[in-house]
C-alpha cells in the first residue's frame, strides 16, 4: 500500500460557502437512518466531500464525533466511489450508536446508488445523440 493513498487532502474537501449552497441547490438526497448524503456531480477528476451538523444535533462532543466518522467513511471508501462528484454528509443522531461495520456497508450502498442515478442520466443522453445521430446518415 502506498502511503498517503487514504489521505484526504484540502482539495477534496468542500469549505466554500458559495459551494454548499451550489450542492444543496441541484445535488441529489440520499437518506438513510444514520446519515442523508447530498451528491452532484462536478467538473473534477476526484471527489470532494463536506459535512454539515448543525447546533441542534448535540452538544460539540456529539457534532465532532459525528464528523469525524464522517470524514472517515469518506476517506476509507475514497477508492470504491466513484470520481467526479461532491458530496455533503449531513449526519443524524444514529449515526452515533450505529456500528462501524454498518455504516461502512452503508457506504458501500452509496458508491452502487450514485452509479445507478447518474449512470441512467448519462445513458439517456448518449442514447437521445445516437438517435438523432442515426437521423443525419
Amino acid at each position: 500500500m502506498k502511503k498517503g493513498r487514504f489521505k484526504l487532502s484540502k482539495a477534496e474537501r468542500i469549505s466554500a460557502g458559495q459551494d454548499f449552497n451550489k450542492i444543496f441547490k441541484k445535488g441529489k438526497r440520499i437518506r438513510f437512518p444514520e446519515f442523508t448524503l447530498v451528491i452532484a456531480a462536478n467538473d473534477k477528476p476526484f471527489s470532494r466531500m463536506g459535512i454539515s451538523v448543525g447546533r441542534r444535533f448535540g452538544n460539540a462532543v456529539k457534532r465532532n464525533r459525528a464528523k469525524r466518522l464522517c470524514r472517515e467513511l469518506f476517506r476509507l471508501q475514497k477508492p470504491a466511489f466513484p470520481q467526479g462528484f461532491d458530496v455533503i454528509f449531513l449526519p443524524r443522531q444514529k449515526i452515533l450508536e450505529t456500528g462501524w461495520q454498518k455504516l461502512r456497508y452503508r457506504m458501500n450502498e452509496v458508491g452502487t446508488i450514485v452509479e445507478k442515478k447518474f449512470a441512467i442520466q448519462t445513458k439517456n443522453v448518449c442514447k437521445v445523440s445516437c438517435d438523432n445521430n442515426r437521423g443525419l446518415d
